[in-house]
């Protein structure tokens, strides 16, 4: 029987995906951080105000009529390597995401608080999401996000009667 062996363009695809192990290797203690060295995380502005509203906007979207989660994106402080890890899905997806339960059209909100913006991922993805007919906003208000939604679900309405 042949011996498999990859083309060399996937070889060099693996061998650059090939993170090296965060474990210390049996038998051995691992070298003792020297916290002066370590890049610290850095603290994100307004994460409980940010999370709150975040939280009454997924609230009052199901009280809406949406079946709402939140989606975590964001990158993730792994102190063994002293570096953030992206995430593990696609830019740009929105914190909040969800399905209007009556028609399944899909919800999507980008909670923003304070001075935060959208990213150019951000915007794309909400656009697409109008394009396919869907509810996309910037949330940066309760008040805001139940308006916006009142006046998509009234288009919808009318747009199904016609």
């Amino acid at each position: 029987m042949a011996k498999f062996t990859l083309p060399p363009h996937l070889e060099k695809r693996i061998i650059q995906d090939t993170r090296p192990a965060t474990r210390a290797p049996p038998n051995s203690q691992p070298p003792a951080p020297d916290a002066d060295k370590l890049p610290k995380p850095r603290k994100t502005r307004n994460t409980a105000a940010t999370n709150n509203l975040t939280t009454a906007i997924r609230d009052l979207l199901g009280m809406l009529g949406c079946y709402i989660w939140r989606h975590n994106n964001a990158a993730v402080y792994d102190p063994h390597i002293g570096a953030y890890r992206a995430g593990s899905s696609k830019r740009g997806l929105s914190d909040t995401l969800g399905f209007y339960k009556p028609t399944g059209h899909i919800v999507a909100v980008e909670v923003k608080y304070g001075k935060d913006t959208l990213s150019d991922e951000q915007r794309e993805f909400l656009e697409e999401v109008r394009a396919a007919g869907g509810f996309a906003c910037e949330g940066r208000s309760l008040e805001q996000v139940q308006r916006e939604f009142t006046q998509w679900k009234q288009s919808i309405q009318f747009n199904q009667a016609a």
